[in-house]
């Protein structure tokens, strides 16, 4: 595979995430250096704009260095970027945090088939959860209402004749 294939590669994983980089306020400018024959590539979000080429990046933040099977699996989200560090299947040269910064745009689709079971345990527990909070919120507007204030207003009401009972016991003794 050629450097020009597989920045076409890398550029059809990230294809979806083009929304998500316009989030990024920074440039993140990573340039990809394969143990393989095969020419860099960069991968750069400038000013909202996702950008992946078959060149050498000059400017660069980092440079990861790995085998072209572990830096696809990383874009393919197959293993996560701190995994990948961890197990020392890429090395990075330069600033780390621009590495990790790519991550967000990985799609996580791969993640979600090796756990559907979990997946499929954290829905019911989300609409438990929802359940529950919809029959506390009916619950806090019954509540809300003034009954009890109107009880407590009607109660002093019913203690102000009783004095004006004292009051004629005191005339009737008088």
């Amino acid at each position: 595979m050629t450097n020009v294939e597989f920045a076409e590669k890398i550029n059809g994983y990230l294809k979806g995430s083009k929304a998500k980089a316009k989030k990024y306020e920074d440039l993140v400018a990573v340039n990809f250096t394969f143990i393989d024959d095969m020419d860099d590539i960069y991968v750069a979000v400038r000013d909202g704009v996702l950008d992946v080429a078959p060149y050498h990046y000059d400017d660069l933040q980092a440079n990861v260095t790995g085998s072209a099977e572990n830096i696809e699996k990383l874009f393919a989200g197959e293993i996560a970027f701190e995994k990948a560090l961890a197990e020392g299947l890429v090395m990075v040269d330069g600033d780390i945090a621009k590495f990790k910064a790519l991550e967000p745009l990985v799609p996580a689709k791969k993640a979600e088939k090796k756990a559907p079971a979990k997946a499929a345990e954290a829905k019911p527990a989300v609409k438990a959860e929802t359940k529950a909070t919809e029959a506390k919120a009916p619950a806090k507007t019954e509540e809300k209402p003034a009954a009890p204030k109107k009880e407590v207003k009607a109660a002093p009401a019913a203690k102000k004749p009783a004095p004006a009972a004292r009051n004629s016991k005191k005339h009737g003794k008088k």
